[in-house]
């Protein structure tokens, strides 16, 4: 306040020195606030530019993150339904397992049954035949039957008829010579 009462009285009742002093003053004074004003505006512009790019700078990288989500989410929910295919398909594949050893342990013990069964049926084929003439005819009759030839034939049994003939024949043969 002390220097605006200064420069009032100068202006008021200075010389010619003094105002051409306080003339010149005022003239830098102007000069370097336009030279300030200038370089303020220059520096607000370019803060004003800087955060425009920043701006654009976040919008970019917010896009790339929103995309960025969304390919996550896609690799996401096609993960889970790969997962879903494979556990559908582990699933199905051990349900077919339990199927199979379901249909083995049933098959093996339809075979132990067939076995049990085919030599009692053997047995069955051969009773009566109490003489080595009728071992010999009764065989011979199976083997018309049976034989892989015929259209019915069966090698497997074949060769069970031909094991269970040749041990009644080793017994025929034994009690023959007791």
């Amino acid at each position: 306040m002390d220097e605006r009462r200064n420069l009032e009285e100068i202006i008021l009742n200075g010389s010619k020195d003094e105002l051409a002093e306080l003339r010149v003053w005022l003239f830098k004074e102007s000069v370097r606030l336009e030279n300030h004003e200038s370089a303020l505006s220059e520096r607000y512009a370019k803060l004003e530019a800087d955060e425009i790019a920043f701006k654009e700078k976040m919008d970019a990288a917010e896009r790339k993150l929103e995309n960025a989500q969304k390919k996550l989410n896609n690799d996401k929910a096609l993960f889970e339904q790969r997962l879903k295919i494979l556990n559908n398909g582990f699933d199905e594949l051990n349900n077919d397992r339990r199927r199979l050893e379901t249909e083995y342990c049933r098959l093996e013990r339809e075979k132990v049954y067939q076995r049990e069964n085919e030599y009692d049926a053997l047995d069955l084929l051969f009773r009566g035949a109490n003489t080595p003439l009728t071992l010999k005819k009764r065989y011979k009759d199976l083997m018309k039957m049976f034989h892989p030839d015929n259209i019915s034939g069966d090698h497997d049994m074949v060769q069970l008829i031909n094991q269970e003939y040749s041990a009644l024949c080793r017994q025929y043969d034994m009690s023959a010579t007791n």
